[in-house]
């Protein structure tokens, strides 16, 4: 395996090369690379493109990659390093490497504006909390958080969830790109685009990636042994017990 530091020149472009390469050394189609990782070829292009940023957050990146490197017998680690030195600006480590040893003069104005900039962000914060303090004390005394309604709502979501997030809408140029993290082994049924996908056991700890065009449809037994991500934005756990029919779109997620 090389070394890391080894993988600093390389670009995007060159990464795109080598899993190129060695998908063609496999003797594998695009579309049979779709079908077999669940990668969509739109994603699969621009990997191997290396136009993977211009359609995809670089944490998707980083994930896709390495699924893909490891269905293609290549070294995920090397792979995503080499991601990482093509884009410094994801490191917060680098910032403090080109730090000369010698203080500058200035160092001393520098720690004042950083110190400042902290009691900022903690009067913000503390401002930010007792306002949400007083919503909520607001709200508690109001006729509407009366115990009776409260009782009404949780035994009309006991058997069916009415899990729904509503997000800006993703353009027509991205798929539509969802992550299932699985936190207990459940039973789950996945359509894509209206075709059903799969219908089958997720073992806890796995993760899922799906592409789509228009929506992705999920059912499951038990909503809250899985966590779903859209497009980078985490919408967290569809509520609990059974989901019958969540469907995922461009504008969110909603039970219908």
């Amino acid at each position: 395996m090389a070394n890391p530091a080894e993988s600093k020149g390389v670009s995007v472009i060159n990464i795109g090369e080598r899993l190129r390469e060695a998908r063609e050394k496999k003797a594998v189609t695009i579309e049979q690379a779709q079908k077999q990782t669940h990668i969509h070829s739109t994603v699969i292009t621009a990997l191997e493109d290396g136009r993977c940023d211009d359609i995809l957050a670089p944490n998707y990146v980083k994930s896709f990659l390495k699924e893909y490197a490891n269905y293609l017998g290549l070294s995920a680690k090397e792979l995503v390093d080499a991601y990482h030195a093509s884009h410094p600006e994801l490191s917060v480590k680098n910032l403090n490497l080109t730090k000369p040893e010698i203080k500058n003069p200035a160092s001393g104005l520098s720690d004042t504006i950083r110190l400042v900039r902290k009691i900022i962000v903690v009067i913000v914060v503390l401002a930010f909390i007792i306002f949400l303090v007083g919503k909520v004390v607001s709200y508690l005394k109001s006729p509407k958080s009366a115990k009776p309604a409260h009782t009404a709502n949780v035994q009309s979501t006991k058997k069916s969830s009415k899990f729904s997030v509503t997000i800006k809408e993703i353009p027509r140029s991205s798929p539509i790109v969802l992550i299932i993290k699985v936190k207990r082994s459940v039973m789950v049924q996945l359509k894509r685009d209206g075709v059903l996908l799969f219908k089958r056991l997720l073992q806890k700890g796995s993760v899922e990636s799906i592409t789509a065009t228009d929506s992705i449809n999920i059912s499951a037994a038990k909503a809250e042994a899985i966590e779903i991500s859209l497009n980078g934005i985490n919408l967290g756990s569809p509520g609990k017990g059974i989901v019958k029919n969540l469907e995922i779109t461009r504008t969110g997620a909603r039970v219908k």
